[in-house]
């Protein structure tokens, strides 16, 4: 949409375009929408990570997640390559299933553009996908239920 055909900005208030926001500032928006929420579903969350890793102490795989809403997300999962399909992924994925689980959530979601049918071999399914994000690949959404 050309600038010129944007609706206007209510009166009194202006908008700009940052290229680079401080991390203030997204914290700050992310503050607003759980004071939002609070309103009609009460927000809480926490995080956690896992860390493999190696004899030496090198970090050889990861994963960070957090838990809200009675679901976990999993926003990040890495395992060295010389480690892949060694079962390092499965034990990451397993342990936080587990500490999800035990911590109250009924189920798990990530996304994913790389390792469908990893995640697949555990029991995940896709429940959506976006074409060409990053171009040329498909991005998708996958769950999978805990607890019945």
């Amino acid at each position: 949409m050309p600038l010129s055909d944007a609706p206007p900005v209510p009166d009194g208030c202006h908008l700009t375009l940052e290229k680079d926001p401080p991390g203030e500032f997204r914290a700050g928006l992310g503050q607003a929408i759980n004071a939002f929420h609070n309103q009609t579903v009460p927000f809480t969350s926490s995080r956690f990570a896992l860390e493999l890793r190696d004899g030496a102490g090198r970090l050889a795989g990861g994963l960070s997640g957090v838990m809200s809403w009675g679901w976990l997300f999993i926003d990040a999962v890495w395992v060295h390559a010389d480690l892949r399909g060694k079962g390092a992924g499965r034990a990451l994925m397993a342990r936080a299933e587990q500490h999800a689980a035990a911590e109250g959530c009924h189920s798990v979601w990530l996304d994913t553009f790389q390792a469908k049918g990893f995640y697949e071999g555990l029991g995940y399914s896709v429940f959506g996908s976006l074409e060409d994000y990053p171009n040329g690949q498909t991005r998708f959404f996958l769950r999978k239920r805990l607890v019945p």
